[in-house]
C-alpha cells in the first residue's frame, strides 16, 4: 500500500507540472495582463465621408501589449446594440452612420468577452474638427495692412457648423514667441505697423467646437509664410518728428495770436499806425490861460478866442 501510495503521489505531481507548463500559466498571463494600465482616449469625427461618422480610440500608455485586445461601443447607437471598432496598428477606428449622437455610449476595451476598462462618453462632447485648409496671406500696400484667410470642410456640413479659430504667428526666427489670436470668422487683419518690417513670418491655424458640440482642438493648418515690406514714410504713415514739429509750430501760432490781441491797443497799434497831431487841440492848448503878452500878440496877429 505504502508503494502504491507513493506512485500515485509522484503521478499527480508530474501531471501538475505538465498543466502549469500548458493550460494554467495562460491564466497566470491573464492575470498579470489584468495589471497593465488599459486607460484610453476617443475623438470623434462628424461628417467625415458624406454622412458617416468616425470614432477613434487609442491607449494612453504607448507600452500596452494590444495583442488580443478589442475596443466595442454600445448604446446610443441606431438599429443596433453594438459595434466593434477596426484596429489600424497604434489606434482603433470605426466609421458609421449609426451613432445617434444623443445620449451616452459605453466603449470598453475587451480581452475576449472580458471587459477590462469601460467609460460612459456622449460622442457630441468629444468632437475633434478637421484641420483648417488653404491658409494665405495678403499685403494691401493702401491700408498698410495684412489679410489673412483661410477655409475649414465644416462651412458646408450639417454638423459642427460654429467654430472658434486660432490663429497663431511668429517671427520666423523666434521659435517660441508665439501671437494667438482668436475669431470665429475665417478672415483676420493683421496691421502693418504691428509687426517688424523687413521680416519673415510664419503662421497657422487650428479650429474647436464652440456651440452645442464641444471637444477638443483640430490639428494645426499646413504653415503660411509671409515677409513685411519695408516701412516707406512717403506711403501715408506719419513721421513722429515732423508730427512732433507740426504740433509745436500750431502751438507757437496760437500763443503769437493771443499776445497780439493782448498787446493790441497799447503797443502794436501805436507802433503801427502812429496818432497824428490834433491842430485844434493843439492851438487850444497853447490859448488856455493866456498872460497879457500872449494877448496882445495874438491881437496883434488877429487870433480869435473861442
Amino acid at each position: 500500500m505504502t508503494i502504491l501510495g507513493t506512485t500515485f503521489a509522484v503521478f499527480f505531481s508530474l501531471l501538475q507540472v505538465v498543466s502549469g507548463e500548458s493550460g494554467y500559466a495562460q491564466n497566470g498571463d491573464l492575470e498579470d495582463a489584468e495589471l497593465d494600465d488599459y486607460s484610453f482616449s476617443c475623438y470623434s469625427q462628424l461628417e467625415v465621408n458624406g454622412s458617416q461618422h468616425s470614432l477613434t480610440c487609442a491607449f494612453e500608455d504607448p507600452d500596452v501589449n494590444t495583442t488580443n485586445l478589442e475596443f466595442e461601443i454600445c448604446g446610443a447607437l441606431v438599429e443596433v446594440r453594438c459595434l466593434n471598432f477596426r484596429k489600424l496598428q497604434e489606434i482603433y477606428l470605426i466609421k458609421t452612420k449609426k451613432f445617434l449622437l444623443i445620449g451616452n455610449s459605453k466603449i470598453c476595451v475587451k480581452a475576449g468577452e472580458k471587459s477590462l476598462n469601460c467609460k460612459n462618453i456622449n460622442l457630441a462632447t468629444i468632437v475633434k474638427p478637421e484641420a483648417p485648409f488653404d491658409l494665405s496671406v495678403n499685403y494691401r500696400e493702401g491700408a498698410n495692412d495684412f489679410l489673412v484667410t483661410f477655409n475649414t470642410s465644416h462651412l458646408q456640413k450639417k454638423y459642427v457648423k460654429v467654430l472658434m479659430h486660432d490663429v497663431a504667428y511668429r517671427h520666423e526666427k523666434d521659435e517660441n514667441n508665439w501671437m494667438h489670436v482668436n475669431l470665429s470668422g475665417t478672415k483676420l487683419t493683421l496691421l502693418q505697423r504691428m509687426l517688424q518690417p523687413k521680416t519673415t513670418y510664419e503662421i497657422k491655424v487650428r479650429s474647436i467646437p464652440h456651440d452645442y458640440f464641444k471637444g477638443f482642438w483640430s490639428e494645426w493648418s499646413p504653415s503660411y509664410y509671409f515677409r513685411t515690406p519695408e516701412i516707406n514714410n512717403h506711403s501715408g504713415e506719419t513721421n513722429p518728428i515732423l508730427l512732433t514739429i507740426s504740433i509745436l509750430s500750431v502751438f507757437s501760432v496760437v500763443v503769437l495770436v493771443i499776445l497780439a490781441y493782448a498787446l493790441w491797443k497799447k503797443r502794436i497799434k501805436p507802433i503801427i499806425w502812429p496818432s497824428l497831431p490834433d491842430h485844434k487841440k493843439t492851438l487850444e492848448h497853447l490859448c488856455k490861460k493866456p498872460t497879457k503878452t500872449v494877448i496882445l500878440l495874438l491881437l496883434s496877429t488877429n487870433c480869435i478866442h473861442p
